[in-house]
């Protein structure tokens, strides 16, 4: 009795490992789609975590069929350089700031208007403009028509860019006097900077640390985030929180590559993309307050507040009508903008 009682558990253990052989046969098969996806930035920042993410909501919503192999830390280029090459299918799929997508498709500058968002929820909560929905909706169609080939697929937010010195607070409009400023080369960012009286220095991302290290420039914005995960920490020891601009992303597809993939596909990674796009803005939210005490309570870093946001508000709105000629569909887009805002419709 004791005899056949061992067999048996040695059959059903045998059993087991066929069964444990066989689906790690089926986990190291060669996935029959492969995307590739191209960021700027190491895979623990913000947008290497939305990388990966997608990355993994793909493979499991495709059991494995779809693969997308994420290409960290810019090895791609810039991020204007890599919309070009989804733009032209070298690569298939990019999350990339607005503001280097707009070179292609300039109604993403809707997104860099100063003051046109308060907070992560305009942008990701339910009914944000980057979330699935009318309003993406009809910004994907624009982005489009302007780039020939972009499709978007997802979207999400690194918070709002903060004011990052070296020497000194920045806690009033006055203060940005005198400081080498790096800033993005984007015609609607530069506007605003110029609103403030500020003459900045379009340097690249990649150039950006050496720049502050060797003193080329002494200040930059970026979200908070980045001083902590990229070392800037060294060197910046003030950042002052404002809310005149989002780091707005966009998910490209090329939309021949897109259009290439049976339909079933094709909802695999839209229905991943809008699953990482609540996931994502879940992390981001708890990330932001990881990363403000680390950086006060490790590096001895300051934050700072502004005693007149509403100048800076000001100033940098009264631009708006100079710069609807940047923005694609121009004073018409806007306002469409503004009423889904308010509404939630289009119309």
């Amino acid at each position: 009795m004791i005899r056949k009682h061992f067999e048996t558990l040695w059959i059903v253990g045998l059993f087991v490992l066929v069964a444990f052989a066989a689906g790690a046969q089926i986990a190291r098969a060669e996935p029959r789609v492969t995307i590739t996806y191209a960021h700027c930035c190491p895979p623990d920042h913000t947008y290497g975590v939305y990388a990966h993410q997608l990355a993994d909501a793909v493979e499991k919503n495709s059991n494995g069929e779809i693969k997308i192999e994420v290409l960290d830390g810019g090895v791609m280029g810039t991020e204007q350089a890599i919309a070009q090459k989804v733009q032209l299918g070298t690569v298939q799929m990019g999350g990339i700031t607005s503001n280097n997508v707009a070179q292609l498709a300039p109604s993403l500058n809707v997104l860099v208007l100063p003051y046109m968002n308060s907070g992560p929820e305009d942008l990701t909560g339910e009914g944000g403009l980057l979330r699935a929905g009318p309003y993406r909706d009809e910004m994907n169609k624009r982005v489009l028509e302007e780039s020939g080939s972009l499709r978007i697929i997802g979207g999400f937010n690194n918070a709002f860019r903060s004011i990052f010195t070296k020497e000194e607070c920045v806690d009033e409009i006055g203060d940005l006097q005198g400081l080498k400023i790096r800033a993005p080369k984007n015609p609607v960012m530069t506007a605003m900077w110029e609103s403030w009286g500020v003459s900045t220095y379009p340097i690249a991302w990649g150039e950006t640390y050496g720049a502050i290290a060797t003193g080329v420039v002494d200040a930059f914005d970026s979200p908070t985030d980045v001083v902590l995960n990229m070392g800037f920490h060294e060197h910046i020891k003030y950042i002052t929180e404002a809310t005149y601009l989002p780091q707005a992303a966009v998910v490209i597809i090329n939309n021949d590559f897109m259009n290439s993939l049976s339909e079933e596909d094709q909802q695999i990674l839209l229905q991943s993309a809008e699953e990482t796009d609540v996931s994502h803005a879940q992390y981001v939210a708890e990330n932001g307050e990881r990363v403000r005490n680390a950086l006060t309570g490790d590096f001895g870093v300051t934050f700072c507040e502004l005693k007149d946001p509403e100048v800076w508000a000001e100033k940098a709105q009264a631009i708006w009508p100079d710069l609807y000629s940047l923005v694609g569909g121009g004073e018409d887009w806007v306002e469409t903008t503004l009423t889904y805002k308010d509404t939630g419709k289009l119309e």
